[in-house]
């Protein structure tokens, strides 16, 4: 159980984080302290309801700016400068919660994926949806 529960944390980290930092913390915080079953299938449920709230707005920006340190070492210029004004469109946005990761920055972290591939970023729910 164990190991199932790290699994289903590495591939849900980024989209739990998206939707709150807090709620992020939370989920590291019991996955740091759980020893038995119990609390692994308790973390389990936690992961997949947390995933059920809206992204947060703050949360969201800092989850991609958080994805994108997996880029920017390898990264082309252009494809930065496009990364940031889609950044940069999604913080002057008037909303505050969106229900899924608005579409143009969900299809260009799937491109920046295939064209600078992260053995670690292919497991994550937050880009591969």
């Amino acid at each position: 159980m164990k190991k199932e529960t790290e699994l289903l944390w590495a591939s849900e980290k980024y989209s739990v984080m998206a939707k709150g930092y807090n709620l992020y913390k939370d989920i590291q915080g019991k996955m740091r302290e759980a020893q038995f079953t119990e609390e692994y299938v308790e973390i389990q449920k936690l992961i997949f309801d947390y995933k059920q709230k809206p992204y947060d707005k703050k949360a969201l920006i800092n989850t991609l700016e958080h994805v994108w340190g997996y880029f920017k070492k390898v990264a082309e210029t252009d494809d930065k400068k496009h990364f940031f004004s889609l950044l940069d469109e999604l913080k002057d946005s008037e909303n505050g919660v969106f229900e899924e990761t608005p579409y143009e920055i969900q299809l260009y972290l799937q491109y920046l994926l295939q064209k600078y591939p992260s053995d670690y970023l292919k497991q994550s729910t937050f880009i591969k949806k």
